[in-house]
């Protein structure tokens, strides 16, 4: 396969380069069943978009719908009525849908990125192709149309009947009467724009084609423009990627070159080996980075500062020009005074995290004089002088990436990014409902201005994140593919000040990612108001207040995002990077997305549609792959979930009061109409969390007469509201005037502007406010009020909600308040939001199946989805997870993988690549005494069985080699382990055997714990090491126990969910009814069982890693043995080698037997 894939040839596992010779089977396979299903997914898209694109026609009603419309149409075996076809064309386009199950070391991360890979380089061609092709069609069509003798205004006409836009809304007048006149608005004005030969028609002209449908000639230019603007902006970023990446190189070759030399020299042979072993290549190009990246920094800087000189004079008669026009609007008003105190009407507070700032409007107010003046000059410029003098900020505009800035300069769509936020949402608004398809405004039909066409990889923990990453570097692409990882403040900060309260005890006092956050943007918020004169009062002095010290230069901030995408960047690198450029990685990471072709990134991040729009990242048209994406359900139950706390509630109804008093003659009568509505919502909740506190004495709560124990109380939305007698109010009106006035954020500006931040602040300030819920300054209590309320709009069958009362004697010696929590119960309809917009979705994972509980979690509502998973599953039960019988072997074996593609769903399961004597499965029913091994929430926590289960691990101990890893059901059950051997002095016992481990409790602690535990386990000189950890843990997923770190995986129980957990009950009766309705899914018990086997077959495959890799593995549990769901729920590679399980096979001495047999051969 060549370096640049034709767009004639689609990539296969064939052609797809490995980074080695013999891949696996199954990894082989599996890039087989991503491809083809890629494949699919682009034709039937290619197929409808070019059907409409000649004809003048937007696509949004095209993919997957069309794709299962063409697949019903031609398949016999999948065949519908024509009723059902036309009712799936007209819903929204869905991207198909990849489930892939690879266990663990299998090689799915190294089979996901070179299969992504290869698809990315092949659109990359593919869409410049299209454009191309589409011209090319496009002109056809209109010289044929005019040989026809069809006119243009026909044309037009036709156009605009099939594209008329629905009936126009209702505007509220009431809603424009809530802003101030305008000449209270500061507006910022752009400069016009330049006068380029692709300027855009005049004014007049373009009223008078407003309503008309751009023609065929008009779209051909537009996309020819497009093209060739994009294709320029990509070959200069390329162009500077490499002189940086050729610079790294030669240093690098210089670097091993004097490192080869010293080791060749006999008299310092000891040091050189000393010197290599400590400075590694990767080490050596780490460093080189760091050296790299401070320089270009500094430059860039230098040429900021010299810029800024060179406009001392400009910007004096900018700031003349400036202070008349403020004079001048200040006559209209009453005085100064109230001119200011009235800007929050109009001025939003915004936050970083809330509304998707980005680090350009960060900076201070006298930078957008200096980029005013930049684009004035830049204008008088020649284009050959443009064109040379890109800066970072232009290479990584995305607008000039994805060709959609085509009307303006690469420099001009760069500085128009900071000021111009609302003109460029209108214009992504503008270009969705056009007449013009969204590929003919951008190159792959990625959303204007967001730059290349993506692969966007999330993972759980930031290790999967790092092992993804890696395996990008392996790959044939890995020196050139341009990679963003993203990642929290805690991560990134490169602040000292901010990250830790003491930087002598850095280890001890690290701070949160809330407290790092707000003083992250308490910073950038004391830069932004005394950027003119650089002081604040403060107990009546003036004290200096400075931002922070990495956002000094927005140019150095470009610099780092640029030499970040040298080389393939995990978050460790990203964070050395901009220390030591003395830049913000953060902010960095942030401004390299547009020009990324890789992001990885978080759960969080990707799932809420906030958190996306906040970092700037769009998915339209990306490849999805989410790892380990069984923890997709939980993590979208608990994103869409939220609480609103009496605290937060009598905090938003201050705020309100305090804003209405002050205003309440400036406001219309419809205004304070929705205005006291609001008030009474809040004041009934209020009240109803008072009441419910106080009664609790008298009626004892849920559970009895014990005061000691916190009440809960599950109910649905609707049952609240008439609670609440709030039946009479019509939420979505309250919504809707919540959404449009903007009165979250003008009620965040009205507190900070007036510095009464009424109760929250005082309280935190007092001595005794230690046991306050944590309220920041940022967020808007008014918008945690509207999130809650948006959530009461919904049906019972999504979500209910939970009201917590704490006890008298709790809430005096905790932070707990009474508590209104909306908890979600059916997260079906929670992904829509990804799967509306990316071009496909994989989900990977070593424990997804069954997928029809996958589908049933994330698809629930999509038929076609869970007719396929189903279908899928009764395949592979009936080919694949039929074991062998042994005499006589009448059965074949189960193939090495098992691959179902269709239009809506792909799934695919395999096998492990190990043989199967390189694994032992045991099932442990009785201990050494012969107490039945009994881990039920009911006699697990006795003497007898803690202790049955010491003498187990001290003698399995005996026969263990190296590294030994036990896995709790529970911390509270581990706890009550150690002890119990602690009293009994069977702790030391089993110390003397393996030196003990134990998973810590702290995240930021588990390196240090698994290098501690690998030394011990891994050194031959020592008698190995025993680890404690917990299923469903820290350790549980995404750890790497190879070889020595886990010859042997104990575990003790079945980790069961609380079956009294309401939240649980509802679920499974949810259910359970959905089974009955549609007879497809899953019920609630095979719920209940897979949350449990899930998490065990989580915890068993950390053992195996690689092909050579050995392991036993013993389940300790009678009812692994006993009951036969629980044993076929286990992986198939597990149980090939071992028989259904027999009670006489389950006995201590049985499997102690097997055991010892197992090492000795493997010895």
């Amino acid at each position: 396969m060549t370096d640049d894939t034709s767009a004639a040839s689609f990539p296969t596992a064939a052609t797809v380069p490995f980074p080695f010779d013999s891949p696996y089977e199954v990894q082989r396979e599996l890039m087989d069943a991503i491809l083809a299903s890629l494949r699919q997914c682009r034709n039937h898209d290619h197929d409808h978009y070019s059907e409409n694109e000649v004809d003048g026609t937007s696509n949004s009603g095209g993919g997957r719908n069309s794709r299962l419309a063409a697949a019903n149409g031609s398949s016999s075996g999948d065949c519908k009525n024509n009723a059902s076809i036309t009712n799936t064309t007209k819903r929204r386009r869905r991207a198909p849908i990849i489930m892939l199950e690879s266990p663990t070391g299998t090689g799915k991360s190294m089979s996901l990125a070179c299969a992504s890979m290869a698809w990315l380089r092949y659109c990359e061609q593919a869409d410049i192709d299209d454009l191309t092709n589409t011209n090319n069609s496009a002109t056809a069509t209109a010289n044929n149309n005019d040989d026809a003798g069809i006119t243009s205004s026909q044309d037009k006409e036709e156009i605009s009947s099939a594209n008329k836009p629905a009936a126009k809304k209702r505007v509220y007048d009431w809603i424009e009467a809530w802003q101030p006149p305008s000449n209270n608005e500061e507006q910022v004005a752009l400069p016009p724009p330049l006068p380029t030969s692709q300027s855009t028609p005049s004014s007049s002209s373009s009223k008078s084609n407003d309503n008309n449908v751009p023609s065929t000639a008009t779209i051909t230019t537009q996309q020819e423009k497009i093209t060739k603007f994009a294709l320029q902006n990509r070959q200069a970023l390329n162009t500077e990627l490499q002189s940086i990446r050729s610079r790294l190189d030669r240093l690098l070759n210089i670097a091993l070159t004097a490192a080869a030399a010293a080791t060749s020299n006999n008299n310092t042979n000891n040091r050189s080996e000393q010197i290599m072993t400590k400075n590694s290549q990767k080490e050596q190009e780490r460093t080189l980075r760091e050296n790299l990246v401070r320089s270009g920094v500094s430059s860039a800087i230098a040429k900021e500062r010299k810029r800024k000189r060179k406009r001392n004079v400009h910007s004096s008669l900018s700031s003349v020009k400036h202070q008349k026009s403020v004079s001048g609007s200040v006559n209209g008003v009453k005085n100064d005074t109230s001119s200011k105190e009235d800007e929050f009407l109009v001025e939003a507070y915004h936050s970083d995290d809330g509304d998707g700032k980005r680090y350009n409007e960060l900076s201070s107010d006298s930078d957008d004089d200096e980029d005013r003046m930049v684009l004035n000059d830049f204008g008088k410029q020649s284009k050959q002088q443009q064109q040379q003098s890109l800066t970072a900020r232009a290479l990584l505009e995305g607008s000039n990436l994805d060709g959609s800035g085509y009307q303006n300069d690469a420099e001009r769509n760069a500085m128009m990014r900071k000021w111009d936020k609302d003109s460029n949402n209108n214009k992504n608004n503008t270009s969705k409902n056009s007449s013009i398809d969204n590929k003919a405004t951008s190159v792959g039909g990625v959303t204007s201005g967001s730059g290349v066409r993506k692969i966007i990889y999330a993972a759980r923990t930031h290790s999967q994140l790092s092992q993804f990453i890696g395996e990008l570097r392996r790959t044939k692409w890995g020196k050139d593919v341009k990679v963003v990882a993203l990642g929290s403040r805690s991560l990134l900060c490169c602040n000292d000040d901010v990250m830790y309260q003491s930087k002598t005890n850095k280890k001890n006092s690290r701070r949160s990612e809330a407290d790092i956050t707000e003083l992250c943007l308490d910073m950038q918020k004391n830069k932004s108001n005394n950027s003119s004169s650089g002081e604040t009062k403060k107990n009546g002095q003036k004290t200096k207040t400075n931002g922070c010290p990495y956002l000094v230069s927005r140019d150095a901030i470009s610099t780092l995002a640029m030499h970040s995408m040298v080389r393939p960047s995990d978050i460790e690198d990203m964070a050395s990077l901009g220390k030591a450029s003395h830049a913000c990685s953060y902010y960095a990471s942030r401004e390299a997305l547009a020009a990324a072709e890789v992001v990885v990134l978080p759960y969080n991040t990707l799932l809420s549609p906030q958190a996306r729009q906040s970092v700037g990242l769009s998915i339209t048209n990306a490849l999805i792959v989410i790892d380990e994406a069984h923890n997709i359900p939980e993590t979208l139950r608990a994103l869409s979930s939220c609480k609103l706390s009496m605290q937060v509630a009598e905090a938003a109804l201050a705020q309100l009061l305090a804003y209405t008093r002050k205003y309440s003659e400036r406001l219309a009568g419809r205004n304070l109409f929705y205005l006291g509505q609001i008030r009474k919502i809040l004041m009934a909740m209020i009240k109803y969390l008072k009441r419910g506190s106080s009664s609790q004495d008298d009626d004892g709560g849920l559970e009895g007469n014990n005061n000691r124990v916190q009440r809960k109380e599950m109910i649905a939305a609707v049952d609240l509201m008439f609670t609440l007698k709030l039946d009479n109010i019509n939420l979505f009106s309250i919504l809707r005037y919540l959404k449009k006035s903007r009165l979250s954020q003008k009620l965040l500006g009205f507190v900070n502007h007036t510095a009464a931040t009424t109760t929250s602040d005082h309280v935190l300030n007092e001595p005794d406010a230690q046991n306050v819920e944590f309220m920041s300054k940022h967020v808007s209590s008014m918008s945690i009020f509207e999130t809650f309320l948006d959530k009461l709009t919904g049906t019972s069958r999504e979500g209910k909600i939970i009201v917590e009362w704490p006890s008298e004697e709790s809430s005096t010696t905790s932070s707990i308040s009474p508590t209104l929590r909306f908890v979600q119960i059916h997260s079906a309809s929670q992904l829509d939001n990804v799967v509306e917009e990316a071009h496909a979705v994989i989900l990977a994972g070593g424990t997804l199946r069954p997928f029809s509980h996958v589908a049933a979690e994330l698809f629930g509502d999509d038929v076609d989805v869970m007719r396929a998973a189903s279908e899928a599953e009764g395949q592979l039960s009936r080919n694949f997870d039929m074991l062998p019988k042994t005499t006589p072997n009448k059965l074949r074996p189960p193939p090495s993988s098992m691959a179902q593609i269709t239009p809506s769903l792909t799934t695919f399961t395999c096998g492990h690549v190990i043989p199967p004597n390189n694994v032992i499965t045991s099932c442990l029913s009785t201990g050494p005494t012969s107490v039945k091994l009994d881990f039920r929430h009911s006699s697990r926590s006795s003497n007898q069985m803690i202790d049955e289960l010491g003498r187990t691990i001290m003698n399995m101990c005996n026969v263990v080699p190296s590294g030994f890893v036990v896995f709790l059901p529970s911390y509270k059950y581990e706890s009550q382990v150690f002890q119990r051997w602690r009293s009994t002095g069977m702790l030391s016992q089993i110390d003397k055997l393996k030196r003990i481990h134990r998973e810590p409790k702290n995240s930021r602690d588990v390196e240090d714990a698994l290098a501690r535990y690998s030394s011990e386990a891994s050194s031959p000189s020592k008698k190995g090491a025993l680890l404690f950890s917990v299923m469903g843990g820290k350790m549980s997923e995404g750890i790497n126990f190879a070889n020595d770190m886990a010859r042997c995986v104990l575990v003790a129980g079945l980790p069961f969910p609380d079956i009294t957990d309401p939240v649980l009950k509802e679920k499974m009766e949810s259910l359970d009814r959905e089974f009955r309705q549609r007879g497809t899914g899953i019920n609630g018990q095979d719920y209940y069982q897979n949350l449990c086997m899930r998490t065990v077959n989580q915890s068993v495959g950390r053992a195996i890693r690689h092909s050579n890799d050995y392991a036993a593995i013993v389940l300790c549990d009678y009812r692994y043995s006993s009951d036969m769901r629980i044993w076929n729920a286990l992986p198939q590679w597990l149980r090939r080698g071992s028989g259904a399980p027999r009670s006489e096979d389950a006995s201590f001495g049985k499997v102690m037997k097997n055991v010892r047999s197992f090492f000795a051969e493997e010895k």
